[in-house]
């Protein structure tokens, strides 16, 4: 099963946040998060990160 994952190095853009369908992206103080329940494993997020701090990861 493929998931994604943020690493070090977001940028706050939250350009992530808004390309997810599902709404599985949160921010806070230290960056985007990525809630793997609800990650279908789409990776519109990684196409939308401007800092490419999102990797995928497989489970």
């Amino acid at each position: 099963m493929i998931k994604y994952s943020v690493e070090a190095g977001c940028c706050f853009c939250q350009e992530c946040q808004y390309a997810c369908p599902v709404s599985a992206i949160t921010m806070d103080k230290n960056g985007a998060h990525i809630d793997r329940e609800k990650c279908i494993g789409c990776g519109k997020c990684a196409k939308n990160c401007a800092s490419e701090a999102i990797v995928k990861i497989e489970i």
